[in-house]
């Protein structure tokens, strides 16, 4: 048809006849004769003309009229002015056609978060004949950027088309509220609120990221709970270490409803095959499956992989083996207990300026290993938070711990939900909490630190509620059983141990502390029960055994263990001629008969 000028530029017939052809090739070639006609009478930008009808066309759709209709679809969606079909996703006609994906891609569910709120969709698209699914945040298809790693999952799609698939998304999402399904999701362990327990919620899913995804999938059960009980019971006859490591796995949920801090129980000893291992894998099995690598870690990680670990098992108990792997070149452990105890991670900052939720968690720790997790040095905050058990070849947690760990390898993950489940019961948490005040009266009376009864108390009860709940053998741990494994508060105090350490120091290095030294460097001088250690030699050594000379100077003065002058923690003494400012130590009586015995040494 022959069009004027007016048609062109007042009426939409010449683009409405071009709009209608649908074939691309067919429409192109129509679009440059159209082009040359209307020049001809006059109007040369036929082609941008033709760009902005087709734009106008978009909003003319009527949505609920045009709905995706790809073989096999989860559902039908409305997409707006998008077409998804078994050619992909597309919107626009002929050489203003926009290709968003050439995979046929919708979303079929929508998750809420049931801790934080925040809703993930799952997307699914087809690809060899098959429709596959994956879970995404809302900001990841949001950015353009971000989507286009769904490349990697064998979307096709490329930077140009990240795009568009970005806005074929979000209509789509926009245009069915209320049309998509939307679950319930979780995207870590332990209590929720006061009723719900990940993932003990009924049609929970998780939508955490792929990292943590094989310890959820762990928490399935497996094997049958009667045989996970013969096995247990039996585990639990075999010492006191082994009914500690299990009752401490149970007494992990208690941490919170109770209002306890984080504690450890570490198992430790020189000799292999002593079941060190096995214990971890029985207190790994209430919950999951014992495999190593799947729920249970090893100490080779760093502070923010244990951080992150600890916050997504949140009350669940936090396995760990073998602490010679967390040990430096120099044979010393460099693993912070006191960071995983205290339940929250670091502030960390981001790449948007602001900073990243802190994680938290409310667990029981429960580790091995060769040697104390401590180290000589640790403060006491570490040292209170940690029940240590040593493991020799007299005194083995299980007699046969091959055929306990085949036992827990068959069955697991059945107990911890059943405990749970107890304890969601009416009046059950209040029970709880009058059977660890009473434990813990009783420890408190002992020569033992509040956090060390804190922890023991909070095993004791979660032993009676597994006996009485689970068990029903009657064979409780009480608090005597618990109170040979807590440290005194002497053993716990950082001033009371440095104070034994330069006392030993001391007797170590008599002939350096005596004025005729004929070689080598003086240290000091000794007199009577009093010894005088040059200041820079005192906080030398306090620093290289973990000790800040700072704190041990006040702990030694307030304790009356050292000389002062002017409200200094230093005096002066003259030695060799010169005038030395010293830390003047007490020596208690033992090491006083020490000395006196070691002054015949020849000096080196």
């Amino acid at each position: 048809m022959d069009y004027t000028k007016e048609d062109y530029l007042e009426t939409d017939k010449p683009f409405a006849e071009l709009f209608a052809v649908k074939n691309p090739f067919d429409q192109k070639r129509l679009l440059e004769k159209m082009a040359i006609a209307a020049k001809a009478v006059g109007v040369s930008n036929f082609k941008s003309l033709y760009a902005a009808y087709c734009e106008s066309q978009r909003g003319a759709l009527v949505p609920e009229d045009n709905l995706t209709c790809a073989d096999g679809q989860p559902q039908e969606l409305n997409c707006g002015d998008w077409r998804c079909d078994e050619y992909g996703v597309r919107r626009g006609q002929g050489m203003y056609e926009t290709v968003a994906c050439q995979n046929p891609v919708t979303i079929s569910r929508r998750f809420v978060n049931i801790d934080t709120g925040a809703e993930k969709v799952e997307l699914a698209f087809r690809k060899d004949g098959h429709w596959r699914k994956l879970i995404i945040a809302c900001s990841q298809y949001a950015n353009p950027l971000e989507l286009m790693k769904l490349a990697d999952v064998g979307m096709g799609i490329n930077k140009r088309m990240a795009v568009d698939l970005s806005d074929y998304l979000t209509d789509l999402y926009g245009l069915n509220d209320g049309r998509l399904p939307v679950s319930k999701s979780v995207g870590r362990l332990g209590w929720v609120s006061d009723s719900l327990f990940s993932p003990y919620v009924d049609g929970l899913v998780y939508d955490g990221g792929p990292e943590y995804a094989a310890i959820f999938n762990a928490t399935r059960p497996a094997g049958t709970y009667l045989q996970w009980k013969a096995a247990a019971a039996a585990f639990r006859l075999e010492s006191y270490a082994a009914r500690i490591v299990l009752a401490a796995s149970f007494a992990s949920v208690l941490v919170k409803p109770l209002g306890v801090l984080p504690f450890f129980v570490h198992l430790w000893g020189v000799d292999s095959s002593t079941g060190k291992t096995v214990a971890l894998m029985a207190a790994a099995s209430v919950w999951a499956c014992p495999e190593m690598g799947k729920y249970i870690k090893t100490f080779d990680g760093t502070d923010v992989g244990y951080e992150r670990t600890a916050a997504f098992l949140n009350s669940l108990p936090m396995c760990i083996d073998e602490l010679q792997l967390a040990k430096n070149s120099r044979g010393q452990v460099v693993f912070n207990v006191y960071r995983l105890s205290q339940g929250a991670g670091r502030i960390r900052g981001n790449k948007m300026g602001g900073v990243d939720i802190t994680p938290t968690w409310a667990n029981a720790m429960i580790t091995t290993g060769e040697t104390p997790i401590n180290t000589l040095g640790a403060g006491a905050g570490a040292v209170n938070r940690v029940i240590e058990i040593e493991c020799t070849s007299a005194h083995k947690v299980v007699g046969n711990g091959h055929a306990a760990a085949q036992a827990f390898r068959r069955s697991y993950g059945h107990a911890g939900r059943d405990f749970v489940e107890h304890l969601l019961n009416p009046g059950a948490v209040d029970y709880a909490k009058k059977l660890y005040n009473a434990a813990f009266a009783q420890l408190n009376r002992a020569e033992t630190t509040d956090k060390q009864a804190m922890a023991a108390a909070l095993i004791v009860t979660a032993d009676q509620l597994a006996t009485e709940w689970i068990f029903k053998d009657g064979q409780c741990l009480t608090s005597a059983d618990l109170g040979q494994f807590l440290a005194s508060r002497a053993a716990v105090s950082l001033g009371a141990r440095g104070y034994d350490y330069m006392c030993d120091w001391v007797a170590q290095n008599v002939n350096r502390l005596r004025p005729d030294v004929e070689q080598g460097d003086v240290y000091g001088v000794l007199d009577g029960d009093w010894v005088y250690i040059i200041n820079s030699v005192f906080r030398r050594v306090a620093d290289e055994a973990g000790y800040n000379p700072t704190a041990l100077l006040s702990y030694l003065k307030g304790e009356k263990l050292i000389k002062t002058s002017g409200g200094k923690t230093t005096v002066t003494k003259r030695m060799g001629g010169s005038v030395m400012r010293c830390v003047c130590l007490h020596l208690p009586h033992e090491s006083e008969q020490a000395t006196i015995e070691c002054t015949d040494f020849t000096p080196l």
